[in-house]
């Protein structure tokens, strides 16, 4: 690594310290959840490091006290993970010098934060060390990623009995975070408000199966009706 790409490297490292410090607090509570869960350590940490995604990875961990739920288990996590293709769609065209060994394995990097910070960054200003930036966004948000599960995993053999009851509550609260930073449109809120509302009557209607369902439903009734909404207005 020259000198110019250990500047743009160490540049991104700068702009993802608040990465880092979300992603460790994120994942030591999914390493407590984890280890109440009754996870091992070495499964925890691997689901960590292959999955590297907090909305896929609570969901999961739900799931894996109910018997017979691995298909449901893969299903919601590649749903959830479909959001990555999008990103990645998006930054392409950024890293341009890239070869296809470095897409292939910078995409196991790619997050919603870690694509954020990236994207801005090659919208103000676009060049040849956009693939080195990213790795210094990404590498050290990896990193904390991971040591917060370490960290969170351990904790979590050491908390008082009866305090893994509360784990329950630790994701809604995390998707509640993250809705209040992300949502900004009513009707984007309206279809978030709908989906939690018939995701009980769904899985009460077809156990096991209630969130991946649910969500095709609601994601695919929300963008008819937006089709039809942009039909019907008046063009401008």
């Amino acid at each position: 690594m020259n000198r110019d790409q250990l500047s743009s490297f160490t540049e991104g490292a700068l702009a993802a310290i608040p990465v880092c410090v979300a992603f460790f607090a994120i994942t030591v509570t999914f390493g407590i959840a984890a280890h109440a869960a009754g996870l091992a350590a070495g499964e925890v940490l691997l689901m960590s490091a292959v999955v590297f995604a907090g909305p896929a990875q609570f969901p999961a961990i739900e799931l894996l006290p109910l018997s017979g739920q691995a298909m449901q288990i893969l299903l919601s996590t590649l749903f959830i993970n479909f959001r990555f293709a999008v990103m990645s769609f998006a930054l392409v065209p950024h890293l341009k010098r890239v070869r296809t060994a470095g897409l292939v394995a910078g995409a196991q990097l790619i997050t919603m934060s870690t694509f954020a910070v990236s994207f801005l960054r090659f919208q103000r200003r676009s060049n040849h060390d956009n693939f080195i930036y990213f790795l210094g966004v990404a590498i050290p948000s990896y990193i904390c990623y991971l040591a917060g599960t370490v960290v969170g995993y351990y904790f979590g053999a050491r908390i008082p009995a009866g305090f893994e009851e509360g784990i329950s509550f630790i994701f809604p609260a995390y998707l509640a975070a993250l809705l209040g930073a992300e949502l900004r449109e009513r009707r984007s809120i309206a279809v978030v408000g709908v989906a939690f509302l018939a995701t009980p009557v769904v899985e009460a209607l077809v156990p096991g199966w209630g969130l991946i369902l649910n969500a095709i439903g609601v994601a695919t009734a929300a963008i008819g009706a937006e089709a039809w909404w942009e039909s019907a207005s008046p063009s401008s």
